[in-house]
């Protein structure tokens, strides 16, 4: 039976509810009666004789006869408290529908037409586009909860009327029926094939459609179902990503040791495959496991491709204020560098939150795509750092995941990206697919794949953009991979160096003499951004903030010193090498 909006709200789960325990009320005292006979039985005067075996068989069917109406009884008493626990998820669903579009000054009618308020003219190309992404942002969200809602409102009814069916065929046959309901979970919806974040809003409105017990069953049974979901909470998925971790750690065991023991020349590219997917996995352990005050989630374990994938937060995505995922660049992997990313993002999140006056703070390494490697720039056409195809294919999984978060939540957190190097490339494509982002800081990126953060889904003034001295990436990158990020309209440059006698401009002069930079404060080359102390780490933590006033904006001294071309610039090569 299909259900319409209308028809759930005007459900009365909890009259459902008080059926089943009433019923449950009269199935003890159906047991009651069965002792009673039972006891009558025993008690009774004994004889011998026809008479004494005919009574003996009558009791034997009385006391049958009430057990199997007990056992019917329970059979409709827990379909029906299993009814009223979906449908109030189903109704839940609906509120949520409501209270969103209400936010928005839209409505949900007893159909399920979404009716969005008349827009104001804003009179902006960026702020339009912004406002159309963030509609259609609204009509996936509440779309997915209404679908979600009438799908687990109909099958809560069809399940209803067939435990009600064969409760009653119990109730009338010998053998009496079952007093357990069998389990049938509702899988979790397709991907979706359009709709911006609809997959992910999907999942979310299915997760909360399900009972607690239907959830602890299928993060029990069905863990692949929920680890790798955008939209579930964090809690539930990490929950479900440790029993496929140990599936994985199983798996690549084996494997490692079928190819240490293969003895053959052909087989040494496979050993180091085997060999690098077991120490990924052991990363993810160790990272899992430390104790230095701050909780991990895994949100991702995947070993099904080419390298082994992960994605880590420290700190509660579910309930924090600000939430932060990093996107790493080339040669990026799980088994050298999340160790190393953990370590300098607990230091980062600790000084986040104080410049968050103390809101929580969570930070995610995002590993959920295979970065291209160095030696696949001659081996690789696809996989090659120089072609956009990775980071555009990946894009979806990252705006995903960012959709997923917000869709997880009952109330939304600010989330910011940080992306370096390539993976900066692969935000910019992500920030075209969802605004569930709030603010976008990529440094050391080759490029992007816009010339107006207009065309993007980032609210204006947004896109941050840093680029260091030395770093070849950031100056020379745009010549594969589009725009370069420093000249895209409506980005903000903000500074990744200081001069100790600021206003000394960018001279030949000032070239020698490397010792009127600040050093303490100047990132040099490529991989010196998030370094304690520097300008480029205070900038990122001021936008994971959410503290536009606490940003260092480029100054004239860094416009000069980056802008005046290659080899009349600052010689780096006299600064000391602070990256090791």
């Amino acid at each position: 039976m299909t259900l319409s909006v209308r028809d759930i709200r005007s459900s009365r789960p909890q009259t459902l509810a008080a059926v089943g325990r009433g019923l449950e009320d009269r199935r003890r005292r159906v047991l009651v009666l069965a002792e009673l006979v039972l006891w009558r039985r025993s008690a009774a005067p004994r004889w011998l004789g026809a008479a004494s075996s005919a009574a003996a068989d009558r009791y034997g069917l009385v006391v049958a006869g009430l057990g199997g109406l007990a056992s019917s009884i329970a059979v409709a008493g827990q379909a029906l408290g299993r009814a009223a626990a979906q449908l109030q998820a189903a109704l839940d669903l609906i509120g949520r529908a409501d209270r969103r579009a209400a936010e928005e000054g839209a409505w949900v009618d007893g159909e399920g037409r979404l009716f969005l308020p008349v827009r104001a003219v804003l009179g902006e190309p960026l702020l339009e586009a912004h406002r159309a992404c963030l509609d259609e942002l609204l009509r996936a969200e509440v779309h997915a909860c209404l679908d979600q809602a009438r799908r687990a409102a109909g099958l809560a009814d069809e399940e209803l009327l067939r435990q009600l069916l064969s409760s009653a065929r119990g109730a009338t046959a010998a053998g009496g029926g079952s007093a357990s309901i069998p389990a049938t979970l509702p899988p979790p919806p397709p991907a979706a094939s359009v709709g911006v974040g609809g997959q992910a809003f999907a999942s979310a409105a299915w997760w909360r459609s399900l009972t607690d017990e239907e959830r602890r069953t299928v993060v029990r049974d069905r863990p692949e179902w929920v680890g790798p979901r955008d939209g579930v909470p964090a809690a539930a998925r990490h929950a479900a990503n440790l029993v496929l971790l140990g599936r994985a750690e199983q798996a690549a065991r084996v494997r490692y040791l079928e190819a240490r023991d293969g003895g053959w020349v052909g087989s040494e590219p496979r050993r180091r495959l085997a060999s690098q997917e077991v120490a990924a996995l052991q990363a993810i352990r160790d990272v899992l496991s430390r104790r230095d005050g701050g909780e991990r989630r895994l949100l991702l374990v995947d070993t099904t491709g080419l390298h082994p994938k992960a994605v880590v937060a420290i700190g509660d995505v579910d309930t924090a204020e600000h939430v932060v995922t990093f996107v790493g660049g080339l040669s990026t992997m799980v088994d050298t560098d999340l160790r190393r990313y953990d370590d300098t993002f607990v230091r980062l999140r600790a000084e986040t939150r104080a410049a968050a006056r103390g809101q929580d703070v969570a930070i995610v390494t995002w590993m959920g795509y295979e970065a291209p490697q160095v030696r696949e720039i001659v081996t690789s056409v696809d996989r090659n750092v120089l072609n956009a195809k990775l980071a555009r294919d990946n894009a979806a999984s990252l705006a995903d995941f960012a959709t997923g978060l917000e869709a997880a939540r009952d109330r939304p957190a600010h989330q910011t990206v940080w992306a370096h190097s390539y993976g900066g490339l692969l935000a910019g494509f992500a920030s075209l697919r969802t605004s569930a982002v709030d603010d976008v800081a990529v440094f050391g990126a080759p490029g992007l794949p816009f010339s107006d953060a207009s065309a993007t889904a980032l609210k204006p003034g947004s896109l941050n953009v840093l680029g260091a001295l030395g770093d070849d990436v950031f100056d020379y990158g745009s010549i594969v991979h589009g725009t370069a990020p420093g000249e895209v309209v409506g980005a903000t440059r903000l500074s990744t160096f200081a001069l100790k006698e600021p206003g000394t401009g960018c001279n030949h002069w000032l070239r020698a003499r490397a010792d009127f930079v600040d050093v303490g404060r100047t990132s040099v080359g490529h991989s010196d951004y998030l370094r304690a102390g520097t300008e480029s780490a205070r900038n990122l933590i001021a936008v994971a903030a959410g503290r536009p006033d606490l940003r260092v904006l480029q100054g004239a001294d860094e416009r000069a010193c980056t802008t005046v071309g290659p080899g009349l610039g600052f010689d780096v090569l006299h600064l000391p090498r602070l990256v090791p």
